[in-house]
């Protein structure tokens, strides 16, 4: 930062190489540029914001889309239990066919009593 002391010696010399009846119109249009440049500052940093918030709200919606899905998901594996006995690294062949024929079985019985 430029202290106080080196602003006066940079307005001085402004004063003695542009004389006094261009240094006020040097000012302005430094001060319009200024003025220029902190209004498009403040637009990109606007535009930035409303991106950010967008993909926010994107990444929100995304996100309640994904705990919507993994509802119905949770319901149907409550449904599809393993009835059978408890393997060890999973069901053998034998398992397999020895449900398969209680499945029949049970399908005999209710075709008999209807």
């Amino acid at each position: 930062m430029l202290q106080p002391g080196e602003i006066l010696i940079i307005l001085l010399l402004a004063l003695v190489l542009l004389g006094p009846r261009r240094l006020p119109e040097i000012a302005r249009k430094l001060g319009q540029w200024t003025a220029e440049l902190r209004d498009a500052a403040r637009e990109i940093t606007k535009g930035l914001e409303n991106e950010v918030s967008e993909l926010r709200d994107a990444g929100n919606e995304i996100r309640g889309v994904g705990q919507e899905l993994r509802k119905p998901l949770s319901d149907v594996n409550k449904g599809l239990d393993w009835k059978g006995p408890k393997p060890v690294s999973g069901p053998t062949p034998e398992d397999a066919m020895r449900d398969l024929e209680a499945i029949e079985s049970n399908l005999e019985s209710h075709e008999e009593e209807e």
